[in-house]
């Protein structure tokens, strides 16, 4: 029998790739139909119009997530910060663990097009499309997970190691809120890509050459409040806060013309079904 081909999944992603902190969305709202069905959302997005920039743009996005019976599911969101990428996961376990573990595959948004003069006059850096694993621990309100995926598009050859926690706390049967905290590990490879300045595109744009190294890049934290106005519909809203870190926050892109202070807001109304 045939399977949903790679294209198909890139193409859906590429649908999804405003979506900051869907994350967050993805472990608050996934509880609201725990034996089966799942949710729908669109949100109205505001955050840096590149990892790293002090500019801001707003945005529409869908995502969603459809769990089975089993406690599998499959999920259509975002990755953490000011990242532009979108994220298709699944866990292939059942709900007689508190482990889930699956793969996970993502794609990049293309950076150009920017408000700052001097980024917009670098080559742009193209698309990109990451593959990889997750796994994540849940017990009670609180959830942690950690996510690695590899370029396979042969872009920037990078790799990403994403970990994320986050505690819900029910407030009432139609409301309640989340705290989450997240911290993200580039390698040179994606570091270079999109933080680094070639000599070609120090020319272009009169920013400071630099070639950074892999280590962390950011770290954050997120608060989220979902209120269901009925037992269908309901409303997400989202903030969030990212600090750039070592040779991400030392980038000409950050530290000359950005920002090591990310900020990203989403208002979404949600469907259950």
């Amino acid at each position: 029998m045939k399977t949903i081909t790679l294209s198909a999944l890139v193409t859906l992603l590429a649908c999804v790739v405003t979506v900051p902190m869907a994350m967050a969305y993805d472990e608050v709202s996934g509880n609201i139909a725990a034996e089966a069905g799942g949710f729908l959302g669109l949100g109205f997005t505001y955050r840096p119009d590149y990892e790293g920039s002090d500019d801001y743009e707003a945005g529409v996005a869908p995502f969603g997530r459809y769990n089975m019976k089993s406690g599998r599911y499959i999920s259509l969101g975002g990755t953490s910060g000011s990242e532009r990428a979108a994220r298709l996961k699944m866990n292939v376990l059942t709900k007689d663990t508190s482990w889930e573990v699956g793969p996970v595959i993502q794609y990049r948004s293309k950076r150009s097009d920017v408000e700052n003069n001097q980024v917009d006059e670098m080559k742009a850096v193209p698309n990109e499309t990451e593959a990889g694993a997750f796994v994540g621990w849940r017990t009670g309100g609180l959830f942690l997970s950690m996510t690695g995926v590899y370029d396979i598009s042969g872009e920037s050859d990078g790799t990403l190691v994403y970990l994320n926690g986050l505690y819900r706390m029910p407030l009432s049967s139609r409301f309640e809120v989340a705290a989450g905290a997240h911290t993200t590990w580039a390698s040179g490879g994606y570091m270079d890509a999109y933080f680094g300045v070639t000599s070609f595109n120090a020319t272009r744009s009169g920013l400071q050459q630099y070639r950074p190294d892999d280590g962390l890049k950011d770290a954050g934290v997120s608060l989220i409040g979902h209120y269901k106005f009925t037992e269908t519909w309901g409303v997400i809203g989202n903030v969030s806060y990212t600090r750039m870190l070592n040779d991400a926050e030392d980038s000409p892109l950050v530290k000359d013309v950005g920002d090591k202070n990310q900020y990203t807001a989403v208002v979404a109304l949600t469907y259950n079904f």
